[in-house]
């Protein structure tokens, strides 16, 4: 029984594999026989192209992981050439036209010609297009020789060059669209390689709305294709101008260098700011799909030849909660003064102009804040672009860093210390304020601030709290200008920052500046060096530096700097951190720095100029204040601080164009120390930031 059970199976088994063998056959024979000529010719329909697949850019992030500077997905419209069907690209194209009019999408070019009011053409001013259009005309030979004419438009009227382009891609030039057409169709045949130009793909419309993306795919637009991009989103309203644009490579860029690199006209690139410094790191490396598509668009196959990298992130060294402070507080402060000064108030300045204020760590020399007034909004630039350009108060100038700007009395604690460690003067030395200064007399005679008045016997320490320019005449020209200037340079006068931005180094003045700009030093212009006047001049974050390096405990000058680490894509690693460098040794005796610390400490106590702001306030503060004549207007008002006196931790600069006196910027400087000391006695968990990096 149990032997015919097993023969039956085997039977069936036997019976079933012969089956399924002879369906195998036949199938095959149906393929490669039967219909393998058109299933032949199906394959052969196939396209495959390669697409350059763009990295996301890194993020930036303040020093606590806040996130500042992040990325979301936006959808583009652009085109595939190898399926925009020939004939048809006219039609298409004014379709597209039209469908983006409906739903009010604009699109650029950079065709360099446009229609006149009588129906004629005209070139456009487009650098960048006559530029490109320049090269399309040496490689369609259109113009004499195999480089570009730089002279072309004089071999080819604008009228004349509308009839070619007409011809060439055969637009009606009588019909509506013809301009539009006629872009598109050029901007497309410029990353054809018969031009052979080096151009990122042309997008149509960028960010695009989901509206409009569907009626784009419900149309019949061979050729027309969504594309997903990355976009820059900005978390924070401030720190525009330390923070940066992002915007497109242009033909008038130094290209050759850049090409180098990998990158491609049109590709996005850090312009300024943060984006521009660390744009070796925030970059990333595209990568490449291989696709495969059949004759109708469809994507059959999808391999990638090369995984996109994404760029790493940035930490910068602001405190994003403290820049706001700052820039608050700058900003209420330089309109109150306007606002008083027009009402005819003395605390006030009608011509007040734009300032800055910058924090640095006096430890380590992070810079912790850089705040400019007037600033802008990243999130609104494009739109607000004409505005700012002509704004005369150039509010996307970085005072903060390339503002120059004489220092007036704050220089005072610079010469201090040359004069008490050259010997010229001790700590108990005391000169007696004539209110005139005669010792260059007849020819140069200058006075006291309070002349007719006298600020009577003053040590360094009286005269740094009551800013006696008497006292600082004579110890400046004891002490002479080499050795001022020795000083100054090893505080940071004059001297590059280190920082990763661009910067104004400054000049501290001397003969050798002076002779270098054709003029002659005088004895007078030492003195006036002194009380930081003449050719002194300094951007608000070398005043920071100068400050912090008085201040720190070690006797060093270390390099300023926004970069604080750099974090992987994912946040998971630290690829790196950044490293001070000592830029320079402050030797000065203990004694000469405490006497000048001390200096500062009196201008905050009674009698000194910043009395009345830090009088009565928690924190023991250093201060000077100053005010510089421009010659032009109200003088420039300058306010330095550090704090705590007993432990310096930060160091404040503070400049106002024409706000008249320095004392009334001492509220920007507590505004800030408010904000500063705050936040580090109580600082936040990570939950409650959402978004501190372990």
């Amino acid at each position: 029984m149990e032997g015919k059970k097993l023969y039956f199976r085997l039977t069936a088994i036997a019976a079933l594999t012969a089956a399924l063998a002879l369906v195998m056959v036949v199938r095959l024979y149906d393929m490669q026989i039967v219909h393998g000529l058109s299933y032949s010719e199906e394959s052969e329909k196939r396209i495959t192209r390669t697409v350059e697949v763009k990295a996301s850019r890194g993020e930036l992030v303040d020093r606590y992981g806040r996130k500042l500077v992040t990325n979301r997905i936006a959808y583009n419209v652009g085109f595939d050439m190898t399926l925009l069907p020939d004939g048809r690209e006219n039609e298409i194209i004014a379709r597209l036209l039209e469908t983006a009019d409906e739903f009010s999408v604009s699109h650029d070019t950079f065709f360099p010609l446009e229609r006149t009011s009588a129906g004629g053409w005209r070139y456009t001013s487009s650098t960048t297009g006559q530029n490109r259009m320049a090269r399309f005309l040496a490689a369609m030979g259109w113009t004499e020789g195999d480089e570009p004419d730089a002279e072309w438009q004089s071999v080819l009227t604008a009228d004349e060059l509308a009839e070619k382009l007409c011809e060439e891609y055969g637009v009606d030039p009588e019909s509506e669209r013809v301009r539009e057409v006629l872009a598109l169709r050029w901007e497309l045949d410029l990353r054809t390689p018969r031009i052979g130009l080096n151009i990122a793909p042309y997008v149509f419309a960028n960010d695009v709305p989901g509206e409009f993306i569907a009626s784009v795919a419900e149309r019949d637009l061979p050729g027309v294709e969504i594309l997903t991009d990355t976009v820059r989103q900005y978390e924070t309203e401030y720190a525009a101008n330390l923070l940066g644009r992002v915007t497109p490579i242009y033909d008038t860029d130094d290209y050759d260098a850049l090409k180098e690199k990998g990158y491609a006209l049109d590709d996005m690139i850090g312009r300024d700011g943060a984006e521009a410094a660390f744009e070796d790191i925030l970059r990333g490396v595209d990568g490449v799909r291989v696709e495969e598509r059949s004759e109708s668009g469809s994507v059959t196959n999808v391999m990638y030849s090369r995984e996109p990298k994404p760029g790493d992130n940035v930490m910068l060294t602001i405190d994003i909660r403290l820049q706001e402070a700052a820039e608050k507080a700058l900003a209420s402060r330089i309109q109150s003064l306007k606002e008083t000064g027009e009402a005819g108030g003395y605390y006030g300045s009608k011509d007040v102009g734009g300032g800055a204020v910058v924090v640095v760590d006096v430890k380590n020399f992070d810079i912790l804040a850089a705040a400019n007034y007037p600033t802008f909004s990243l999130s609104t630039y494009y739109e607000d672009q004409e505005k700012l350009t002509s704004d005369p108060l150039t509010p996307m100038v970085n005072r903060a860093f390339v503002g120059h700007y004489a220092p007036g009395s704050t220089f005072k604690m610079s010469t201090a210390v040359a004069a008490l460690e050259t010997g010229a003067i001790q700590p108990s030395t005391r000169i007696y304020d004539k209110g005139i200064y005669t010792y260059y007399a007849p020819s140069y005679t200058p006075v006291c601030e309070v002349y007719p008045g006298s600020h009577g016997n003053v040590d360094v320490i009286g005269a740094l709290r009551v800013s006696c320019n008497y006292f600082f005449y004579e110890a400046g020209r004891l002490t002479g200008i080499e050795n001022m200037n020795r000083f100054g340079r090893a505080l940071g006068l004059g001297q590059p920052t280190g920082v990763e931005l661009p910067e104004y180094t400054g000049v501290l003045a001397g003969p050798e500046e002076r002779e270098a700009a054709g003029g002659t030093w005088y004895g007078g212009d030492t003195i006036q060096a002194a009380i930081g006047q003449s050719d002194n001049n300094f951007s608000p974050l070398q005043l920071a530096v100068y400050i912090a390096s008085l201040a720190n405990p070690d006797g060093v000058r270390l390099d300023a700097h926004l970069l604080k680490s750099v974090r992987s894509y994912d946040y998971q690693g630290t690829v790196s951190e950044h490293r001070s460098t000592v830029l320079a040794r402050v030797d000065i005796s203990e004694e000469t720095r405490a006497t000048v610390l001390a200096g500062m400490r009196a201008v905050t106590q009674f009698g000194g100029s910043a009395n009345g702001t830090f009088g009565n306030y928690p924190i023991a503060v250093g201060a000077k204040t100053g005010s510089a004549q421009t010659g032009q207007g109200s003088a420039t008002g300058i306010f330095v601080a550090f704090a705590p006196y007993e432990d310096p931790q930060i160091a404040v600069a503070v400049v106002v164009e024409h706000a008249n006196k320095g004392s009334w910027l001492a509220v920007v400087a507590r505004d800030v120390m408010d904000a500063y000391f705050r936040t580090d006695s109580a600082f936040h968990t990570a939950e409650a930031e959402g978004g501190l990096l372990n």
